[in-house]
């Protein structure tokens, strides 16, 4: 089977592009052929199909936001090139990750043209967010529930701007009324069961199933010693609770830290460390590969501190792989990775005091190897290679037609 993996970033940006890149590993080994669309970026992944990929666009930038505003909304210069790419190599089947604003939903028109199967995994919340995460100005949000996206430019939800949340709530409410995902996406796979339950309570009644996210775990050789630091991997903003943690461990002067990421929030990260001498946090930046995951696997136990509701976070499920227990927050898909006193421990998001009595208790656990070989054997058995390709194809064959016809000629 060829199939056409479709998101918007090539190159390693975060968790959904773990996946998308491991999903083709995955397909790959099991002796399928991978094509991608995406955009042009100088950090991709070099690939055959590159020529096909949209020009680059930028928007974290406020001037290429409302410069940009319509491709934000619909780019049909995407499903063009998409077209052009569908013409040569003719694929059976694409699944999509993510593909908002830099390539748009213009791209399922030629998809369907073509009568090609979709299948898109969700990372977040883009079917029923404005801003994607389900959270505003430091707490978790519902506001916009029953198509109430008026509520982001009420709040400012987007970037604290009020165009731009403007922007986004247009954004979904033309997506809602020319129903793009609802009348060209075949099947949605939902890497947690709590993303697919807020989905289906906010009204998505199109068919969701539940696919955790996996490790590809010959690549992560773990170690149950514990070691001296505990390590934070994320990216540096405000709903990844990085500066709760940062106030926690203000009060631990022997606990050392280990901080590893990048984001918007990287100066406000760095001014307080300095301001407030933390002396036992350690930011190194952004890591990959084999640096991060030697970090990973030689540090106490790993910590997850979202105040928004996480999906199935790769970090998570890395750490158990690496033999490390994880200390995380009680939101989103989070608890059906950490089961507190098996793989990990709980606190209650956004509590400072909370957080530093967990990471006390967590750095003198007797169990933590034990926690550390249990957290290895849950990813060994729930989110193994096999069992996701096995689901994965039941969810392919299930978007097939009995007898699959195309218009490629």
């Amino acid at each position: 089977m060829k199939i056409l993996l479709i998101n918007k970033f090539h190159y390693l940006k975060g968790g959904s592009e773990k996946v998308y890149f491991s999903t083709k590993d995955v397909l790959e080994k099991n002796g399928h052929q991978v094509v991608f669309f995406s955009m042009n970026d100088k950090r991709n992944v070099p690939c055959e199909q590159d020529k096909y990929f949209v020009s680059n666009v930028d928007f974290t930038s406020r001037r290429q936001w409302f410069s940009k505003s319509l491709r934000y909304l619909y780019y049909p210069e995407a499903a063009r090139r998409l077209e052009q790419l569908i013409k040569k190599e003719k694929p059976d089947i694409a699944h999509l990750h993510n593909i908002s604003h830099q390539l748009s939903p213009a791209i399922l028109k030629p998809l369907k043209k073509y009568g090609i199967p979709v299948v898109q995994t969700l990372h977040d919340y883009q079917l029923i967010c404005p801003n994607y995460h389900l959270y505003t100005h430091g707490e978790p949000c519902e506001r916009c529930k029953k198509r109430k996206y008026y509520n982001a430019v009420l709040n400012n939800c987007v970037r604290c701007s009020r165009p731009m949340s403007a922007l986004a709530a247009i954004e979904l409410y033309f997506q809602w009324f020319f129903g793009f995902y609802r009348k060209n996406v075949d099947a949605f796979v939902s890497p947690s069961l709590f993303l697919k339950k807020t989905l289906e309570k906010w009204g998505v009644k199109e068919k969701i199933t539940v696919l955790n996210n996996f490790i590809e775990l010959e690549k992560f050789e773990p170690n149950f010693i514990p070691g001296d630091y505990a390590i934070c991997v994320s990216r540096l903003s405000l709903e990844k609770g990085i500066m709760t943690l940062l106030r926690a461990f203000r009060k631990l002067p022997d606990k050392k830290l280990v901080l590893v990421g990048d984001g918007p929030w990287k100066s406000e990260v760095e001014d307080y460390i300095r301001r407030k001498q933390l002396k036992n946090v350690e930011y190194v930046g952004a890591k990959y590969n084999q640096e991060l995951l030697d970090l990973i696997r030689n540090a106490r136990f790993s910590i997850v501190p979202s105040e928004w509701h996480e999906n199935y976070p790769m970090v998570a499920l890395e750490s158990l792989a690496l033999g490390k227990p994880v200390l995380s927050s009680e939101l989103g898909g989070l608890p059906e990775i950490v089961k507190p006193g098996v793989t990990g421990w709980q606190f209650a998001a956004r509590d400072i005091k909370g957080l530093r009595l967990k990471i006390k208790d967590a750095w003198n656990d007797p169990e933590l190897e034990k926690m550390g070989k249990n957290g290895r054997a849950f990813v060994e058995k729930n989110n193994n290679e096999e069992k996701y390709y096995s689901g994965l194809m039941e969810i392919y064959e299930s978007v097939f037609p009995e007898n699959k016809t195309t218009n490629l000629g």
